[in-house]
């Protein structure tokens, strides 16, 4: 696997605009991947072994696809390819363990790159170079886990001794959108497999350089876990991060109340077989921190791309009159059980793209998993299309239920997260998000929650601007902001009397221009802020002080113009210097 030498490293993280992904090569341990020419030799000494009865296909090489697009995986045969985390002669109840010599069935002999089966025990990768950790930073991985999914522990490493650690977890991989192998060792053509992708925020840990990444804790002792690559991302900081009412068009997720009432005309339906159990509330699970989930019984949860109908082979179709079974009448809350045309929310209030501007999506998907289209329409030109992919729902971390519309307690569920770059539209108004073109036509597809990261946008294109008016005695102003609707506000000053407690920001709507010397004689500089309000903020060390208005987020503010203007008491004959007055227009 090819590595990155610093001055890369470095060059890549002080990019300011997009967002950067940097592969870390792990510490692997198994050739746990088919690649071509592996398959059919299940006694090759040097050859490839299945974590469980199955694996990934990438006998045709790497398939092109975004989810594996920004990562470096390993496309060569006949070498150790994942960090494996577990113990091939104890998964699946004992059932795969390595052959004592050559039999030609479907099990092969202990490779000779295995020295140990068991790496149940914490797997180590000491990082070939330091990763630092900003304030946006985040670890991505891409993983597998078998025989009914599961979580694991990521512990880092500092260079400063401390340690943190975090949980991922994954559905089983049975299903998605990747090709896989069946016959254990044998590597046969067989059902496909999906890949999980999990991220652990550590802006926490901002300062902070790691030394290494260790896997281990796994929850599923039957099962056998396949980590396939790792990146650390560093993406801009976002202004903004709005959480999205979606049009909800499903109440397909159990809360109170909710289960054991099949039949109840405005209660919970299945898109499938089962759903999420929030019956307690909602599960104390990382995922769910960023977004605004619905947590109301007896409400509309989910957006549903399908056909409840038809799903699963139509055999959960919706009774016609109630009759105390698991599968409900149609509820008066669905017009129409065909769900499978685009599935479209306009936005209450449209956001300006930029580059810093990403999407991020949980959903579910039923019945094997397998890809759907996000579009994103803008307030002109051409829309733009970004396809994600999920296994199935089965496994993982999260409570679920079963028996239909019973929602009786049954097997964890699974969410999976996918980010959506959506930089390369910056400058563009983004007014609406369809979902549509499932893969899976079998398939119920649930999209729980989405955020998109951005400005907003003055409807009628006010323009906005940042102005510097001068006026100052040697006080520089400046400010991060570029005054878009829905962005806080903010003003820094420079060059202050280091640790003076006597600083003032003045703010104001509109600007004037007045000489101090009319308001005290003795006095050089100009007042550009009309009718003004007093913040104390007493200057620092460095002599800086800085002060933010909350996003005003109505369209109304559209086209206000803000000013802001600092001021310390000093001595001497003129006992106040003034900084240069700052006016922010908000606007596009």
């Amino acid at each position: 696997m090819q590595t990155i030498a610093p001055y890369a490293l470095l060059a890549a993280l002080v990019s300011p605009l997009a967002a950067q992904a940097i592969p870390v090569p792990l510490n692997y341990n198994f050739n746990g991947i088919l690649h071509a020419g592996e398959s059919f030799l299940p006694d090759d000494p040097n050859g490839f072994r299945s974590i469980s009865d199955r694996a990934l296909d990438f006998s045709a090489g790497v398939p092109t696809d975004p989810l594996l697009a920004p990562y470096q995986i390993v496309g060569t045969p006949g070498t150790l390819d994942i960090v494996h985390l577990g113990n091939r002669n104890t998964v699946d109840g004992g059932s795969k363990v390595f052959d004592a010599l050559p039999d030609f069935d479907n099990i092969g002999i202990q490779p000779n790159w295995l020295a140990n089966p068991d790496q149940s025990t914490p797997q180590t990768t000491v990082l070939p170079f330091s990763m630092p950790i900003g304030s946006t930073t985040s670890v991505a991985f891409l993983y597998q886990i078998s025989n009914g999914g599961g979580s694991f522990d990521v512990t880092f490493t500092f260079a400063s001794s401390q340690t943190h650690t975090a949980t991922l977890s994954a559905s089983d991989w049975f299903g998605g959108t990747f090709l896989g192998t069946q016959d254990i060792d044998n590597a046969a053509p067989g059902a496909n497999l999906s890949i999980t992708e999990g991220r652990i925020d550590m802006s926490a840990f901002d300062g902070e350089v790691v030394t290494q990444i260790s896997f281990g804790n796994r929850s599923n002792a039957n099962a056998g876990y396949a980590i396939l690559a790792c990146n650390f991302e560093y993406p801009p900081v976002p202004r903004r991060v709005n959480q999205i009412a979606l049009n909800y068009n499903f109440n397909g997720i159990v809360h109170a109340g909710e289960d054991l009432q099949p039949d109840l005309l405005t209660g919970y339906r299945s898109i499938s077989d089962r759903g999420l159990d929030f019956r307690n509330g909602l599960p104390n699970d990382p995922i769910f921190a960023p977004y605004a989930m619905v947590v109301a019984p007896g409400v509309l949860d989910c957006v549903h791309l399908g056909n409840r109908n038809t799903v699963s082979g139509g055999i959960h179709q919706f009774d016609i009159a109630p009759d105390n079974d698991d599968i409900g009448v149609q509820p008066s809350w669905l017009a129409n059980t065909d769900q499978t045309t685009p599935q479209t929310t306009q936005l209450a209030a449209p956001i300006l793209v930029d580059q810093t501007s990403r999407a991020s999506v949980l959903f579910q998907i039923s019945n094997g998993g397998g890809n759907f289209d996000v579009e994103f329409g803008f307030q002109t030109g051409a829309p733009f299309v970004a396809t994600i992919s999920g296994g199935d729902w089965f496994g993982g971390s999260l409570p679920g239920t079963a028996n239909v519309d019973s929602a009786l307690p049954g097997a964890n569920l699974s969410l999976t997260e996918r980010v959506i770059d959506l930089s390369s539209e910056a400058g563009r108004t983004l007014v609406s998000i369809s979902f549509q073109n499932r893969s899976n036509a079998n398939a119920g597809y649930l999209i729980a929650a989405m955020n998109v990261t951005g400005c907003l946008s003055c409807v009628a294109g006010t323009p906005g601007s940042v102005l510097n008016l001068g006026g100052g005695t040697g006080l520089a102003m400046t400010s991060s902001t570029n005054g878009n609707l829905g962005c806080d506000l903010d003003w820094t000053v420079l060059g202050g009397t280091p640790n003076n407690a006597l600083g003032f920001f003045v703010l104001g709507l509109g600007s004037n221009s007045i000489p101090m010397n009319t308001i005290l004689p003795p006095c050089l500089g100009t007042v550009h802020v009309p009718n003004p309000i007093a913040l104390l903020t007493p200057l620092d060390a460095n002599g800086s002080a800085s002060t933010s208005i909350n996003a005003p987020t109505a369209q109304g503010f559209c086209g206000v113009q803000i000013t802001g203007q600092f001021l310390e008491l000093v001595g001497g004959a003129c006992p106040v210097r003034i900084s240069d007055a700052l006016s922010i227009t908000i606007g596009n």
